[in-house]
């Protein structure tokens, strides 16, 4: 038997042994164990073993003559001989390489080192994220100077912080991938005074107009929003309202990343400038004959109606709601909280449609409107969220067939 046979062997009988002395105590000492010596075990049958000192002893031991008289009478002619007649040795096939331990291909979905790391695609979260089984927490994707995006190859590798298990996240890959979270980046959180609620203004791809976001009461007491902060918000798409907050910047964080936005526009604008000859040049084109800008065509979805808000006239709605429906052709009429019930009910038998923005207005103003408009059947649309693009949606479901003229209006 050769030397690999001999190790091959000795590994098996490790691994048997092994088996037979496992028990509920050293479960895990003896898996590491038999892994380890499986790791060895395919490592040896991989080496090409040369023939052995004792294999080739053996074989000149059988040649040699036995007695002093066969070597007196036979060492003649073996002499002459032995250059001719000594076999080449011949090279060991190559052992066929075996391997238990099944390969797993780089970039998968697995586990490594005894479940000490894993790879796998990160996916984002309403707070933080999670590769596989393991969460990643929001505050380390802000402490990473290079944080994956959705669907990036990453590797998790454990490590112990004192008495809590953590996990170092590493890039492999990126391989982003499309996903419903929307998270909306260093957002000015404003307190509005009328209502005692906080809320945000941002520009969303889903919708046309500049969205007003009131937060959660428990999103606000939990990070202690004060006047002048900025904030990360989070939410599945067209979920707006149930999104959250994920972040809250110091004062010094605060500044830093101003500042990082405002370098990013300077460097922006000096890798986009003219010289000063182009510019002189165009500045006189444009002397002589003044450029027009062409406003986007507005529907007049609202032309000859009279669109009745029930509204707090100190609010910011009223002046957003009437410049909406006097761009689409229409008249707007506000009924203030001045107004008493009977003049409440005067506008709404005038109007062709009743607006209550359920978050800027009496309960007694809403629930009186509410029970004119039903007792004439007059279309009345109450929403917590009013903006501009709900509105006209469902305007256009309960009037289809209206006239939809666009104007295009042009301003120097």
């Amino acid at each position: 038997m050769d030397d690999k046979l001999k190790i091959i062997e000795l590994l098996k009988h490790q691994v048997t042994a092994k088996t037979a002395e496992l028990t509920t105590e050293n479960i895990q000492k003896t898996t590491q164990d038999i892994q380890d010596l499986l790791k060895i075990l395919n490592d040896v049958a991989a080496i090409d073993f040369v023939a052995g000192t004792s294999e080739t002893v053996t074989k000149q031991e059988t040649e040699m003559p036995t007695s002093t008289e066969e070597m007196t009478i036979e060492r003649p002619a073996v002499t002459p001989v032995a250059t001719t007649q000594i076999a080449k040795r011949e090279s060991a096939p190559e052992q066929p390489k075996v391997s238990n331990v099944p390969e797993v291909p780089l970039l998968s979905e697995h586990w490594l080192n005894n479940h000490k790391a894993y790879i796998g695609r990160f996916h984002f979260d309403l707070n933080g994220g999670h590769v596989g089984s393991i969460k990643i927490s929001e505050s380390k994707l802000h402490k990473m100077s290079n944080a994956p995006e959705n669907g990036d190859w990453v590797r998790a590798d454990e490590y112990k912080d004192g008495d809590s298990l953590n996990y170092k996240i590493t890039t492999l890959k990126r391989d982003p991938l499309p996903t419903d979270i929307v998270r909306l980046k260093f957002l000015p959180a404003v307190f509005r005074q009328d209502v005692k609620r906080w809320y945000i203004e941002f520009q969303s791809p889903e919708h046309e107009t500049t969205q007003q976001l009131l937060l959660g009461d428990y999103d606000v007491m939990q990070f202690k929003l004060r006047p002048g902060d900025y904030i990360d918000y989070a939410y599945r798409r067209g979920q707006e309202i149930d999104g959250k907050i994920i972040w809250r910047y110091t004062d010094s964080a605060a500044v830093a990343t101003r500042m990082k936005q405002k370098f990013a526009r300077t460097t922006g604008a000096e890798l986009s400038h003219e010289t000063a000859s182009s510019r002189q040049n165009q500045y006189k084109a444009t002397v002589n004959k003044p450029a027009k800008r062409k406003q986007r065509a507005l529907q007049q979805v609202f032309a000859n109606k009279q669109l009745l808000l029930v509204c707090i006239e100190n609010s910011g709605m009223p002046r957003k709601v009437k410049r909406n429906v006097e761009e689409r052709g229409g008249k707007l009429i506000l009924s203030p909280r001045s107004d008493s019930n009977a003049m409440l009910k005067k506008k709404v038998q005038k109007a062709d449609v009743v607006i209550v923005p359920t978050d800027f207005v009496d309960h007694g103003q809403m629930f009186a409107a509410k029970d004119e408009a039903k007792r004439i059947g007059k279309p009345i649309w109450m929403a917590k969220n009013t903006n501009e693009r709900n509105m006209l949606q469902w305007y256009k479901r309960h009037f289809p067939n209206e006239a939809k003229v666009p104007v295009v209006s042009d301003e120097a």
